[in-house]
């Protein structure tokens, strides 16, 4: 087993790709891949990576869903995208365990692990990677 610290700059709230810097860290033994987010308002996703209006619907069902600003959330001590942050991180997740295989993560052909940022502004954010 291994472990490693992912550090992934973000540009506020959006989706940043992470499946080649995960790859670049996989070694020859290892046959699982755990990955966790170590933030409550970022998450990840894996979903679709050939069609980028994909990311843009996924990100207008959750301004739809889980809006920013809604009066009845209490919790709102660092803004507008306080408590929709936490919220759209539960439904997403903090952690994902994916197969590997010659080296690399197994997706699918168009599949992409994503760090999924739920916060305006810049943010840095530290991901935590197993290997077993």
């Amino acid at each position: 087993m291994s472990q490693y610290e992912l550090m992934i700059d973000t540009q506020g709230r959006g989706v940043v790709e992470i499946s080649q810097q995960v790859n670049a860290l996989i070694n020859q033994t290892a046959q699982l891949c755990h990955i966790f987010v170590a933030h409550t308002s970022a998450s990840l996703i894996i979903t679709g990576k050939q069609d980028p209006d994909l990311l843009l619907d996924i990100e207008q069902y959750f301004q739809s869903h889980v809006a920013d600003a809604n009066p009845d959330y209490r919790h709102n001590g660092e803004g507008d995208f306080d408590m929709s942050g936490h919220i759209r991180s539960i439904l997403t997740g903090a952690a994902k365990t994916i197969p590997v295989m010659h080296k690399k993560l197994a997706l699918g052909d168009y599949q992409g692990l994503y760090l999924y940022e739920h916060r305006d502004g810049h943010n840095t954010r530290k991901l935590i990677i197993t290997l077993i």
